[in-house]
């Protein structure tokens, strides 16, 4: 298992790596990264299962300029680990899969204050590296580079080692102590996720000519998830 956290450590640096402060290749997504994590924890369908419906929630919160969104990556390491941990070698069941998605906005809360210290942290990188330009000292621009990467990648392997050690603790400490009224509220849940994400891509269309990307998006939405309930 040490390895498996090791190896989430290291991919899931390089996802928050790339969601903010290099490259951008979309390797942050949630649906990406939930998956990862998933095949790393033994079952990536799982963690794909999950990571589409975070994709959907998390579509317009995109982490740019000075925009400070929910932590969808880090939401999608802990729902993709526990996902694939309490699923073994099948799929989840529509109660597990609801309380990973509810539990999943927690985590994406709780990111967001580390992501707010980084930030604070590099503007200050950035001012000593102006004021040490300013002198003469032009390599100053290199070492404050490798310095902000480094403050972001180092940022991203705790958050992901924390995030996937507690998606792990949940599906083998929290998920098995659920009764089964709770399991059966968590599956009547389920059909309403996926139109929460459909409702969210919508409110980044903001004119009327993008209602029937809406409705249709919610209209597979909808079909999928009792399509899946019934075949589970």
């Amino acid at each position: 298992m040490a390895w498996r956290f090791l190896l989430a450590g290291l991919i899931g640096g390089l996802c928050y790596l790339d969601r903010t402060a290099a490259c951008q290749l979309m390797l942050h997504r949630p649906l990406v990264v939930s998956t990862i994590m998933g095949g790393i924890f033994g079952n990536f369908m799982a963690g794909a299962q999950v990571g589409a419906v975070l994709e959907l929630i998390y579509l317009v919160h995109l982490p740019v300029g000075a925009s400070l969104p929910p932590d969808d990556t880090g939401a999608a390491v802990f729902a993709g680990s526990a996902a694939a941990a309490v699923a073994g070698g099948s799929l989840v069941d529509s109660g597990t899969f609801t309380a990973l998605i509810l539990l999943s906005v927690l985590f994406a809360e709780l990111g967001k204050l580390p992501d707010r210290m980084i930030r604070k942290i590099n503007g200050r990188i950035a001012r000593i590296t102006r004021e040490s330009v300013d002198r003469g000292d032009l390599k100053a621009v290199e070492q404050g580079l490798l310095a902000g990467l480094t403050l972001f990648a180092a940022t991203g392997v705790l958050l992901s080692l924390l995030f996937s050690g507690a998606g792990v603790a949940v599906s083998k400490l929290l998920l098995p102590r659920f009764g089964t009224a709770i399991v059966l509220d968590f599956t009547a849940l389920a059909p309403v996720l996926p139109l929460i994400g459909a409702a969210s891509v919508f409110t980044c269309g903001r004119t009327g000519k993008t209602a029937h990307i809406f409705f249709l998006t919610m209209a597979v939405a909808f079909g999928a998830t009792v399509f899946y309930q019934w075949v589970v």
